[in-house]
């Protein structure tokens, strides 16, 4: 669909990306209520993965404030706006946050916290990889139920030196996940940017084993003599 923007594929490039915000809602919050009997590890594990598609696909990501922090709203605009400072407001206060036992009563800058780790170590890993922040992207597989979730990222001919793409896969089940991923026959060898990423099993074939919720990110080059 991207080629359908007027100017072209680069386009959806430059438009912000969210999960949530003061007017629809946080994210973990649509998380909480769709999956009431998920335990708390796995309500995480879907938010880390919606941060993981947020920051690896196409466009600016845009992260509400507190997200970062676990926060859980209880629905949209006034109940999605939790200050990071202590809170005295008592509909905030009792919100069960997500991957921490601290509350909104208390400040909440904790560089520890899970998913405060996580968003910082996949914007690294962007900052580091100009495909993740500029590459063209396709989808290579998409799954109708709950599955693999695959796309290309691709530089312009002659800034990517002899990789060819940047392979991520998503596995949006709770269930681990084996399959092959059809890809650009020309590439020879991966490196493993985030996960373990195997090599091609045959030209334009990719195994991929990924955990449940999990990402593998690969960037797929010709061989270098």
């Amino acid at each position: 669909m991207d080629p359908l923007y007027a100017g072209g594929e680069g386009v959806p490039q430059q438009l912000p990306t969210f999960l949530g915000n003061h007017d629809i809602g946080r994210f973990s919050t649509f998380v909480r209520k769709a999956n009431p009997d998920a335990s708390d590890a796995e309500q995480l594990a879907r938010v880390k993965l919606a941060h993981s598609m947020l920051l690896l696909l196409r466009g600016v990501p845009t992260i509400y404030s507190g997200d970062e922090q676990g926060f859980v709203g209880d629905g949209h605009d006034q109940d999605a706006r939790e200050p990071l400072f202590p809170s005295q407001v008592a509909v905030y206060n009792d919100n069960r946050l997500l991957g921490t036992a601290a509350t909104t009563a208390s400040a909440n800058f904790d560089t520890a916290h899970p998913l405060y780790r996580h968003i910082a170590a996949l914007a690294k890993l962007r900052a580091i990889e100009p495909s993740l922040r500029g590459g063209v992207q396709r989808v290579l597989n998409a799954d109708e139920e709950p599955g693999l979730f695959a796309v290309a990222r691709r530089l312009p001919e002659g800034n990517r030196g002899p990789f060819i793409d940047t392979i991520i896969a998503f596995n949006t089940s709770s269930k681990p996940l084996k399959a092959n991923v059809m890809i650009d026959p020309r590439i020879e060898v991966t490196k493993s940017l985030w996960g373990n990423c195997a090599q091609p099993s045959a030209p334009g074939t990719l195994p991929v084993e990924i955990e449940p919720f999990g990402t593998l990110v690969c960037a797929g080059a010709v061989a270098v003599q």
